[in-house]
């Protein structure tokens, strides 16, 4: 059965009494912190300022006063490479006892108690044999507060969060899963924790805690932006972590605006939208792509950039079309884009080309008219070649420039018909991957 807080409490307090080489006790940790929530699962983190830390040492058997251990650590003597510990000064056990309870105990000289309990304000005295012991206001969890950052601490986790989907997106494209989850969770998701504790700081005039690893942040968010951190863990499946890392990235644009907002720092929104913009379109790269292009899946904010450059590209292609007709379709095409699968060419100037393809049909492929020329169309069609095995199309007879491309491009013709809207003849094009493989994505 577990023992109480009461019996704990008395036989931590009994050793010490009776044992004339602890000269006092004190305790710190979250049940010391009046904010902290209680539970089953607190531990007991107690130091006894002992006159000789040897003579505990050389004895291993004299922690057994304090019950049946399942199991236990003596960390001090694991020391990280490069790390120094003098175990004249400090020594600790953490001790997990058969009934469910865990104490955290530590053995510390007067020098070593009396620089601890200055730094930590959670500190209780509890016992003090020799009055050596300062006096000390009430325990506050006020050491644990978020801290304002300043700017520059501000920019550099914006830079650091947005530089790491690289990273991620590069692990996940190649299927490297272990790789992407730490660069997730080692590096990507401490930024975001860190923002979000700064998020709860501005909220609160930065006189709150979220806890280690941001165990309390569930009181200083509402619940939709809770459950969108919870959206953040993922399983380790590659499209469960791909939604993973999207979720982080809406998560943490939106709150890293809140915090430069409240703080008056200016958020450096180019460097957001073109990481993720990167991120978006390396996800949408297939496997067997022999090189990257700047090519990501429509969104619905993108509609009125992308019909504007259809009817732009319609109308100075084809002279031999009335305007009217055009424009005339240009609300209709608006709706038609939902329904097909879109892809637009997009870099740090913006959206700059796309392509419309449905089942290996391509309804269209547009650049603006400023970027032609340039690449993006050859960059788009190559994109398409890498998702499909077979595609086909229809272009104007009269557009010969749009012929000529496509017939570089490996497409041929294998029909001539009119088109009954506009009374023009048309060309189906057709284009057949020679590699039986096919696509791998």
């Amino acid at each position: 059965m577990m023992r109480s807080e009461k019996e704990m409490m008395d036989r931590i307090m009994e050793v010490a009494v009776n044992d004339a080489r602890i000269r006092g006790v004190y305790m710190n940790g979250s049940r010391t912190n009046p904010n902290a929530p209680r539970d089953i699962f607190q531990d007991y983190d107690i130091v006894y300022v002992v006159t000789d830390i040897s003579s505990f040492r050389e004895d291993r058997g004299w922690i057994d006063v304090f019950g049946r251990r399942l199991y236990m650590q003596y960390p001090d003597d694991m020391p990280m490479p490069q790390e120094e510990i003098d175990t004249e000064k400090s020594y600790g056990y953490l001790m997990q006892f058969a009934d469910g309870n865990r104490i955290d105990l530590r053995l510390a000289t007067m020098e070593f108690a009396l620089e601890n309990i200055r730094e930590d304000r959670l500190c209780k005295i509890l016992l003090d044999k020799d009055k050596a012991l300062p006096e000390i206001p009430q325990a506050t969890d006020e050491d644990h507060w978020v801290k304002r950052p300043e700017e520059k601490e501000y920019l550099n986790c914006c830079n650091e969060f947005w530089w790491m989907q690289n990273s991620i997106g590069k692990g996940l494209w190649r299927g490297e899963i272990p790789y992407a989850m730490d660069m997730l969770n080692l590096h990507g998701r401490p930024e975001l924790m860190k923002m979000l504790a700064w998020y709860a700081g501005v909220n609160r005039d930065f006189s709150c805690s979220v806890g280690k690893c941001g165990k309390y942040l569930y009181k200083y968010l509402t619940k939709e932006e809770y459950q969108r951190l919870m959206e953040t863990y993922p399983g380790a499946e590659e499209e469960a972590v791909w939604r993973a890392v999207k979720a982080m990235c809406g998560l943490f644009d939106e709150t890293a605006r809140k915090v430069g907002k409240g703080l008056g720092y200016p958020y450096n929104k180019e460097e957001a939208h073109n990481s993720r913009l990167f991120l978006d379109c390396t996800y949408e790269t297939p496997r067997n792509a022999k090189a990257f292009s700047m090519v990501r899946r429509m969104r619905v904010e993108d509609v009125d950039k992308v019909v504007k450059i259809w009817l732009e590209g319609n109308i100075n292609a084809h002279s031999f079309i009335p305007e009217v007709y055009w424009k005339k379709n240009y609300e209709e095409v608006k709706e038609q884009l939902a329904q097909v699968e879109v892809y637009t060419y997009e870099d740090d100037r913006g959206i700059l080309g796309f392509v419309g393809i449905n089942c290996g049909y391509i309804e269209g492929i547009f650049v603006k008219e400023e970027m032609r020329s340039q690449g993006i169309g050859k960059a788009l069609v190559d994109f398409c070649k890498e998702k499909n095995l077979e595609m086909s199309l229809y272009v104007y007879c009269k557009n010969r420039k749009a012929v000529a491309f496509y017939e570089r491009e490996g497409f041929s013709i294998e029909k001539e018909r009119t088109d009954r809207n506009t009374g023009e003849k048309e060309y189906k094009m057709v284009w057949c991957c020679a590699w039986q493989g096919g696509p791998i994505k």
